[in-house]
């Protein structure tokens, strides 16, 4: 035996199973979204399975940064993935299956409570309307782990309807309309709700320059 735990003979194989390994991997990440729900649509448990190794840590984070709860959020995933497997076949492909996994993570996470963001935005008319100067910082600055940090603990810090809409566009890259679906609020209003999360989130990181941080 070897400090691997092997035989010999198992070592000598070693180099051929890791190669399989990695190819199996790719070709697993080759297969694209809409390949693997046409699979899972006809039955296919496994192709349903990859979907979900795909997307159920990502989900997990986005609820969390949404909800502020880390149980919930976990639980929602489950409750979405179990939802998205009995309902994969009214899924019908006229938006990325992670934004419609999304937004059944999202339902599920609000489930018996009212969504702040179905409130009207007249309520947080007064939030972010001042936009601070920051100056010519240098790009390091926000990429630094300590303004990365104090970004996490300002977008807690904001209202659900704007932690939502922030988090799924600006965090996670998701476009006006697929956000618009997740949130289903019409794309006018999450345009709207962006600009005010923004100027919120940047008005509560003026305390990160204002103590001497990134100086």
């Amino acid at each position: 035996m070897n400090r691997f735990g092997c035989s010999k003979g198992q070592t000598e194989q070693m180099p051929f199973l890791i190669r399989e390994a990695e190819r199996r991997k790719t070709e697993r990440r080759e297969v694209s979204d809409e390949a693997l729900v046409e699979r899972a649509q006809a039955g296919d448990t496994e192709a349903f399975n990859e979907l979900a190794d795909r997307y159920s840590t990502r989900l997990r984070r986005v609820l969390y940064r949404i909800t502020r709860n880390c149980e919930k959020a976990k639980e929602a995933v489950q409750e979405a993935l179990m939802r998205a497997w009995l309902n994969i076949g009214r899924f019908e492909g006229r938006s990325r299956f992670y934004t419609w996994l999304t937004r059944i993570g999202v339902n599920e996470a609000y489930r018996g409570e009212k969504r702040s963001f179905d409130q009207t935005l007249d309520l947080y008319d007064s939030v972010g309307e001042r936009v601070p100067d920051w100056g010519n910082r240098p790009e390091d600055i926000f990429e630094s782990r300590e303004f990365l940090a104090a970004s996490e603990r300002a977008l807690g810090e904001l209202p659900s309807d704007f932690r939502a809409v922030v988090t799924l566009r600006d965090v996670e890259g998701l476009s006006t309309s697929e956000a618009s679906e997740v949130l289903e609020i019409g794309e006018r209003a999450l345009k709207s709700r962006l600009h005010r999360g923004r100027m919120a989130l940047r008005a509560k990181l003026d305390g990160y320059f204002v103590e001497g941080y990134g100086q």
